[in-house]
């Protein structure tokens, strides 16, 4: 099975090819520091000395593995003079210029291609991935253009570059797929996604918000402080009970929470409204003249509320034990009265 991933022969073809791996990023992107250069392209254009063809080629592959992921390969007859592309550009300018030569000829790129093939073996390719210094790259420059011309019958003047590809750049261009993510990045990529789910709520939610009610002072998000034990449900939540939430967030939710930590004041604020709209009900607190909070309920929860002082109740037992006492001293005044009477009267 061969190892080339594409090989271009029509004009119409190339055109199409080049101008897609070249629309996705800018042209002449230089390979980024950071990015390790895990691909190689071997462009070479071949001029006639003596004959009437000339052409170019471009083969882009994996270093490690000797893996053609992109070829390109232009033979034209007549070759047109002075259209030869500089194999200094990167890879992508060489190829966009490789019609320029001229007309394509199918016929002897296909013969000439054959020969590029037995010379740029994979093993070939891997030595060279390794080692692309100027002299192994004059080298192959050489064993090529001799091939070329044997096969060719016609004397050509080549000149040859390699340019290391850093695997970003061939996946912007669609030439190979991005690798799988590791378990590392997709968690990473998981907690940037629960990250912006969450702000993009906190958006829609404090649009809700503002679409109803003529209060035209600053309004921020806050979640209640939960109290399965001794909380009031909020199903049952009225304007004017006092409910303890917690304030996060930035800006003036940021704010408002470092004054309340500095001052020890814990966030207990009135409520000041209540709406309901498309399945969520909105509690509104009134933290100052200029500042709401609002807490999004979607389900019943058992709200931490302010316990109000209760009025002192009287002691039944110490009501009873003087009611007894009071009870008893009118006995004792009335039996002395008796006994004073009877005394009076009788004595």
């Amino acid at each position: 099975m061969p190892d080339e991933i594409t090989s271009t022969l029509d004009v119409k073809d190339i055109a199409a090819q080049t101008e897609k791996a070249s629309e996705p990023v800018p042209p002449a992107e230089p390979v980024k520091k950071h990015d390790t250069p895990e691909f190689l392209a071997v462009k070479s254009s071949f001029t006639p000395s003596r004959g009437d063809m000339g052409g170019g080629f471009c083969v882009i592959f994996e270093g490690s593995t000797g893996r053609t992921v992109f070829q390109v390969f232009w033979l034209a007859k007549p070759y047109a003079e002075g259209q030869v592309p500089e194999v200094q550009k990167d890879w992508r300018t060489f190829v966009k210029r490789l019609p320029s030569m001229g007309p394509l000829d199918k016929d002897w790129g296909e013969k000439l291609q054959a020969q590029l093939k037995e010379i740029l073996t994979i093993e070939e390719k891997k030595k060279l991935y390794e080692n692309y210094t100027k002299a192994k790259i004059r080298q192959l420059e050489s064993m090529i253009r001799r091939s070329f011309e044997a096969t060719a019958q016609c004397l050509f003047t080549a000149t040859t570059e390699a340019e290391p590809i850093a695997r970003p750049e061939l996946e912007r261009a669609k030439i190979i797929k991005p690798l799988p993510p590791t378990p590392e990045e997709l968690a990473r990529q998981q907690r940037e996604k629960e990250e912006q789910e969450r702000k993009d709520q906190e958006e829609r939610e404090k649009e809700e918000a503002k679409k109803e009610g003529n209060f035209e002072g600053t309004i921020i998000m806050c979640t209640p402080q939960v109290d399965p034990v001794r909380g009031k449900a909020s199903s049952e939540i009225v304007p004017g009970d006092i409910i303890a939430v917690k304030i996060e967030g930035e800006g003036t939710s940021a704010l408002v929470k470092k004054y309340l930590d500095e001052n020890n004041i814990e966030p207990l604020f009135p409520v000041d409204e209540i709406r309901e709209t498309q399945g969520k009900k909105f509690i509104y607190v009134k933290i100052s003249d200029e500042i709401r909070g609002y807490v999004a309920i979607t389900k019943d929860l058992k709200i931490r509320v302010k316990e109000t002082a209760q009025p002192e109740q009287p002691d039944k037992a110490r009501m009873s034990f003087m009611g007894d006492l009071f009870f008893f001293g009118l006995l004792g005044v009335a039996l002395v009265a008796l006994l004073f009477v009877i005394r009076y009267f009788f004595l």
